[in-house]
């Protein structure tokens, strides 16, 4: 009996990579994580779960948050 052997689909996303599936720059990810909307891990530079965009993308639709007015307050440290 042959095993098949299929690649990992990717998991986790650097900040740049996350900017880009979500239509935005970087500064607002990191924005966005500082606030403790967006989370992610520290391996050894931020990354962002693939579950973990899904999830922020969901809230933000389903609760109609309007990030705007939170990211322009937002000091981002990086």
């Amino acid at each position: 009996m042959k095993v098949e052997i299929k690649p990992l689909e990717k998991v986790s996303f650097t900040v740049k990579e996350t900017a880009k599936i979500m239509s935005t720059g970087t500064d607002t990810i990191y924005a966005l994580i500082s606030s403790g909307d967006l989370r992610c891990m520290k391996l050894p530079t931020k990354t962002i779960p693939g579950f973990e965009i899904e999830r922020f993308m969901r809230k933000a639709l389903e609760d109609q948050i309007n990030y705007t007015d939170i990211l322009k307050r937002q000091t981002v440290a990086y």
